[in-house]
C-alpha cells in the first residue's frame, strides 16, 4: 500500500515514524530540504522537497496511486489544496489537519462538496479531551468509544485503595457489577493481568465498563468526593487557539472560568470574544499571581502556555495546593515519561492526539479489505490496541463458550455489542454472528478476528 504525508513538522514527522512500518511505499512532500533528508534518513522512506499544493510535486509523488494521503502543513490552505488536488487525481482517502477555526466551523461542507476524507483540529481534538477528563477528575485518561456508550478510563491505585494488595480474581467480590480490568501498567511495564496479579499502589489500570458503573468503580478507590463534587470552576493558564475551544466546551457545562494570560494581544482576543469571562493579564507561571487569583480555590487548573516545563510546574503545583484536576499541554514527547515520573498523569500531546486519530484510520482502511475491522483505539503510550470487530458467519470463534476460546496470551475481549445491547462477558458467554466485539490487544499481530486464536486453533 502507498501513503504520501505532506507537512514534515511535528505531526509529519510522528506519521512518517507510524506509518513507515506499515506502508509498502511512503512518501514525504516538505518544502524544508533539510529536513526531508533528515526525516528520509530516519524512517528509510522516500522524500520530495516541494510545495504539497502544487500539481507538478505531486504527480512527482503520484499522489493519485495514494491510499492514504495526510496533508499536515502549518498552513490550513496548502492542507486543504493538496487534499483536493490529490483526490482528483485519484488518492483514495484524504486528511487534511486544519486549525483555522472559521474552516472547522464549515468543515461538513469541505468535506462534502470538495472530497476531504476526514479533517482534524489538533486543538479542538485536545479541547474535547480536556472536558472529557474533566468529567471524571478522578481519571487520568480516558477513551470514549461505541456511540459514547462505553468509556475506558486510566486510574492510579493510591493509598487507602480498596484495590491496594488485592489480587484480580478476588478484586470481582469488590468489583460486582459488569466491568473489565484489560491492562494495567506499572512503571514502564505494561501488563494483561490475569486471575493472580496483585494491584499494588502506583499501579495505572485501565478499566472499561459504562457510566453508571464506572462511578461505583470510582467509589472504591476512594474518589467518592470527585463523584458527588463535579468541577464547576477553572483557572486556565495560557490564551491560544486551545483556550478559546476549550472555554466553548466548558460554557456549556456551566463551568466558572477564569483566564490568566501574559500576552496582551491574547488577552485582549479573549477578553473581547468572551466578555463573561474573568481575564487576568499577568504572568501565571508566578507563584504569587496564582495565590493572588485564589488558585487553590478552584476545581481544576489546566496550563496552556506555550512551555511544556511551565505547564508541567504549575499543574504540580496545582496538585500540591489540593486542586482537584490539573492537566497539563506538553508538546514534547521527551516529557510525557518524566512528567509522569514526577506523578503528572493528567496531561495532552495535541500533535499526539492527531496522530493517534489518523493511524487508527490507517489501519481499519489497511484491514478493511480482507477483514470486518470496525474501529481501532491505542492506549498506554500506542503499546496497546483496542480492535472493534464484527463477527461474521464463519469465525471460528461464536457459539463457543469463552472460557473454552484457545486465545493467545495477552488478548482480552473486552465487551460484547449484541442489537445495541452491551455484554461484558463472563466465561460462560459466547459470541454470535453479527455481534461487534472490542478485544484488547498487546503485542500481537491482529489483521482479523480470528488471529486471536492460538495458531493450531484457526
Amino acid at each position: 500500500m502507498k501513503a504520501v504525508i505532506v507537512g514534515g513538522g511535528k505531526v509529519g514527522n510522528l506519521l512518517c515514524e507510524e506509518l513507515s512500518a506499515s506502508y509498502s511505499e511512503l512518501t514525504l512532500i516538505e518544502t524544508n530540504e533539510k529536513l526531508v533528508q533528515k526525516i528520509i534518513e530516519l524512517y528509510d522512506i522516500q522524500g520530495i522537497a516541494g510545495n504539497g499544493a502544487n500539481y507538478n510535486i505531486l504527480e512527482e509523488a503520484e499522489a493519485g496511486k495514494a491510499d492514504m494521503f495526510i496533508a499536515v502543513t502549518a498552513s490550513d490552505e496548502i492542507n486543504i489544496i493538496s487534499c483536493i488536488t490529490a483526490k482528483q487525481m485519484g488518492a483514495k482517502y484524504t486528511i487534511a489537519r486544519i486549525r483555522n477555526p472559521e474552516y472547522t466551523k464549515t468543515k461538513e461542507f469541505l468535506k462534502n462538496s470538495l472530497g476531504i476524507d476526514l479533517m482534524l483540529n489538533p486543538e479542538y481534538e485536545a479541547a474535547k479531551q480536556i472536558n472529557y477528563m474533566l468529567k471524571y477528575p478522578s481519571a487520568n485518561k480516558i477513551e470514549i468509544f461505541y456511540k459514547d456508550k462505553v468509556k475506558m478510563i486510566e486510574v492510579t491505585i493510591e493509598e487507602g485503595s480498596v484495590l491496594n494488595n488485592i489480587s484480580l480474581i478476588d478484586s470481582k467480590k469488590i468489583i460486582d457489577f459488569p466491568a473489565l480490568v484489560c491492562l494495567v501498567e506499572r512503571k514502564e511495564e505494561v501488563i494483561v493481568p490475569k486471575g493472580d496479579y496483585i494491584f499494588k499502589v502506583g499501579d495505572r489500570v485501565h478499566i472499561t465498563a459504562d457510566e453508571k458503573h464506572l462511578k461505583q468503580f470510582y467509589k472504591l478507590l476512594g474518589k467518592k468526593d470527585n463523584i458527588n463534587n463535579k468541577i464547576s470552576s477553572s483557572l486556565i493558564i495560557g490564551s491560544g487557539k486551545l483556550t478559546h475551544y476549550l472555554i466553548d466546551l466548558l460554557r456549556e457545562g456551566n463551568i466558572y472560568i477564569k483566564n490568566v494570560e501574559i500576552n496582551i494581544e491574547k488577552a485582549n482576543k479573549i477578553s473581547a470574544c468572551y466578555p463573561d469571562i474573568d481575564v487576568i493579564l499577568a504572568d501565571g507561571s508566578d507563584r504569587d499571581v496564582l495565590i493572588e487569583e485564589g488558585i487553590e480555590t478552584f476545581d481544576s487548573c489546566i496550563a496552556l502556555t506555550g512551555l511544556d516545563e511551565e505547564n508541567i510546574i504549575i499543574s504540580l503545583y496545582a496538585k500540591k495546593l489540593g486542586v482537584s484536576k490539573a492537566i497539563a499541554k506538553i508538546n514534547r514527547n521527551s516529557l510525557t515519561q518524566i512528567a509522569e515520573d514526577i506523578g503528572l498523569y493528567s496531561y495532552i500531546t495535541p500533535k499526539r492526539i492527531v496522530g493517534d486519530i489518523i493511524a487508527k484510520h490507517s489501519k481499519s482502511l489497511q484491514c478493511s479489505k480482507d477483514s470486518l475491522i470496525e474501529n481501532i483505539y491505542k492506549i498506554a503510550n500506542n503499546q496497546v490496541e483496542l480492535i472493534e470487530f464484527k463477527v461474521s458467519e464463519n469465525s471460528k470463534i461464536t457459539n463457543i463458550a469463552l472460557k473454552d476460546l484457545n486465545l493467545n496470551s495477552n488478548i482480552l475481549i473486552a465487551f460484547i455489542i449484541r442489537n445495541n445491547k452491551l455484554i461484558f462477558p463472563n466465561g460462560y458467554d459466547i459470541i454470535a454472528p453479527n455481534d461487534n466485539i472490542v478485544i484488547v490487544n498487546y503485542k500481537q499481530n491482529i489483521k482479523e478476528l480470528d488471529d486471536i486464536l492460538i495458531k493450531g486453533d484457526k
